[in-house]
């Protein structure tokens, strides 16, 4: 993996899964997002550095040396999953109150059918 488009990669991977509609959770410590995991199967590590990567079949740590402009766009891409998480809360909780159960016929009402 070629190391000057490593954080832009980690970008992509992350606007995928949300144009998937995907699980993201953000990792929080320090000024750096420090953490990324896709679905509970892809885990994104940043370090200052380095970033270490871990999938179901495989894992990688590369050192990288992260840039003041990179941790900009690394605290963006965490607002961005922040608000993303937000958004698929307020969706599924909307979604959630809005099926409609399926009303029991009461005996009251059965002459209404009529």
């Amino acid at each position: 993996m070629e190391k000057t488009n490593l954080i832009e990669k980690i970008k992509e991977a992350v606007r995928v899964a949300m144009n998937k509609g995907l699980n993201i959770q953000r990792g929080r410590g320090g000024v750096l997002c420090t953490s990324i995991t896709i679905k509970n199967q892809i885990y994104i590590y940043i370090f200052k550095d380095g970033i270490s990567i871990t999938t179901p079949n495989g894992y990688i740590h590369i050192d990288y040396s992260i840039t003041e402009r990179e941790q900009l766009e690394i605290q963006a891409l965490c607002l961005s999953i922040k608000e993303y998480q937000e958004n698929m809360a307020i969706s599924e909780f909307e979604k959630f109150i809005s099926d409609k159960k399926e009303e029991i016929t009461d005996i009251n009402n059965l002459d209404d059918d009529d």
